[in-house]
């Protein structure tokens, strides 16, 4: 059992009077038989209403980003202990875009939590009407291993700002993000506030399934489409709302007047950063027949220009694969795609290392299946865009797309006639850090987004509030008899202008 310790907080409901415990101190210590007292204490802290006040939801925000701030080396070192992150990407990942992100956050919390007033409507007047922003109570935030402290502090900052209260759960195959990830809100965040669970036991599934057992008032998800249904039928045991932050084969378009060296440079960058080892990475690309040998030409060239012409396995600008088990599932990619490779392709399984790949293939190959997650960018001939489309058609709405296009009418003929979680266009990436775009899947990739006000929104829920006038008019305006029985046409006929 925990060590609880009783804080001074009481409140008071109708039927009963509540004192709220703390938390555990050593929430890298919390165990499987823990959750149901911690879920508990969460939802207690919930109904006391802690996590409500204006004041309380900045001071948390402050913390969390006093927290980043000046724990930036420690998250890269973590960062290059699990993944050999280059510093530049772990900066700009996981501590720079949360950074941006809970600033944001600061600067607008209040608008965010003001009332929506609405319009006038004939038949409720004489009232006021406005959308009441509420939290939704105990959430549950399901980190994922590739990108540890933006995955997971980024939705919890959404969380704290609406006024929730929060588990969060990272992902262990990251072992030493998801400690760090512990120990530093245990060490600044208000533990009535968040909370975390998970580091201290094996693996994640039991853990995840445990949770699941209990009953959240959101549950936000980032991993595989996989897991994310696993999670979706454990959330729907409480009809409890997700958001699944999932994957996808995300593609790029190459039309014949696209700047083709641009196109390569801007997807050979995406393509690699993580070594591929990110849910919005391009990953294959479908150019027209016209440019193809050009581009795969640029691909090369650009690979060696990142890379100082040097071995990228020697750089200290590429990554590493998270795992035994990835390497494993992206070598046998490697075997079986039957195309032909235009640049990298070696192994090494001691150091799990992937160098950054470039392999032409058909829209037959067996590597266009599922999501490689990884440093290989598959290149595809077509006869044109249209082909593109009505393959992409076919598929899986994917997380992400590009396109790159001089030609308006061709690149606003992709954006219509497929689908995606989001779009940039002559560029890779940069739509999923815009603040005023969220980010967010579709069908297979996901449900819901984040990111600015996206991330307050998807843990609000935004209460219709009427307030009817009384006015002593003796009903004529603010009370009309057309609206009671006994009815009649001439009563039928009176409402029938209101509408």
């Amino acid at each position: 059992m925990l060590a609880f310790f009783l804080l001074s907080i009481s409140f008071t409901t109708k039927s009963s009077t509540y004192t709220l415990p703390a938390n555990t101190l050593a929430q890298n210590n919390l165990a499987l038989e823990d959750i149901p007292t911690l879920h508990e204490e969460m939802q207690l802290s919930f109904q006391s209403g802690v996590s409500l006040p204006y004041k309380k939801r900045l001071e948390q925000l402050k913390q969390m980003k006093k927290m980043i701030s000046e724990n930036e080396e420690a998250i890269c070192n973590a960062l290059k202990e699990d993944l050999n992150r280059p510093r530049f990407e772990s900066v700009i990942y996981d501590s720079l875009i949360p950074l941006g992100e809970i600033t944001e956050a600061i600067k607008h919390l209040k608008s965010w939590m003001a009332p929506e007033k609405k319009g006038f409507n004939l038949l409720a007047f004489p009232s006021s009407q406005w959308l009441q922003k509420e939290p939704v109570g105990t959430v549950l935030v399901i980190g994922s291993w590739n990108y540890p402290f933006m995955l997971s502090f980024v939705p919890v900052m959404g969380a704290i700002a609406a006024g929730n209260t929060v588990v969060l759960k990272p992902c262990n195959v990251s072992s030493a993000c998801a400690r760090l990830q512990a120990e530093l809100v245990e060490k600044y965040m208000d533990p009535r506030i968040v909370s975390v669970v998970g580091p201290a036991i094996k693996g994640d599934r039991h853990t995840t399934a445990a949770l699941l057992q209990h009953k959240f008032d959101t549950i936000f998800f980032t991993g595989s489409p996989d897991v994310g249904k696993v999670v979706a039928r454990g959330a729907a045991e409480h009809l409890t709302p997700c958001i699944l932050e999932l994957g996808g084969k995300n593609p790029v378009f190459v039309d014949k007047s696209a700047n083709v060296s641009l196109a390569a440079k801007r997807t050979i960058w995406g393509r690699n950063m993580n070594a591929g080892q990110q849910c919005i990475s391009p990953d294959f690309v479908m150019v027209h027949k016209d440019v193809i040998d050009d581009f795969c030409k640029a691909c090369k060239s650009w690979l060696n220009e990142f890379y100082a012409n040097k071995d990228p396995k020697e750089s200290k600008d590429f990554g590493r694969i998270v795992g035994d088990s990835q390497v494993q599932r992206i070598k046998k990619m490697l075997k079986g795609h039957r195309g032909k490779v235009i640049a990298g392709g070696e192994v090494d399984e001691e150091t799990r290392y992937i160098a950054p790949t470039v392999v032409k293939v058909s829209l037959k190959s067996p590597a266009l299946e599922d999501e490689t997650f990884g440093p290989i960018l598959w290149v595809v001939p077509v006869d044109d865009m249209e082909e593109a489309i009505r393959y992409q058609q076919t598929k899986p709405k994917p997380l992400t797309m590009y396109i790159f296009s001089s030609n308006e009418s061709v690149t606003q003929r992709i954006v219509q006639n497929t689908s995606a979680g989001g779009v940039t266009v002559n560029g890779c990436l940069f739509h999923c850090g815009h603040p005023e775009l969220p980010f967010g899947g579709v069908g297979n990739s996901g449900m819901g987004g984040y990111h600015g006000q996206a991330s307050f929104d998807c843990f609000t829920h935004k209460k219709p509030v009427m307030d009817k006038k009384v006015w002593k008019d003796g009903g004529l305006l603010s009370d009309p008899f057309v609206l009671y029985a006994p009815w009649n046409d001439f009563k039928l006929a009176a409402l029938r202008n209101l509408f």
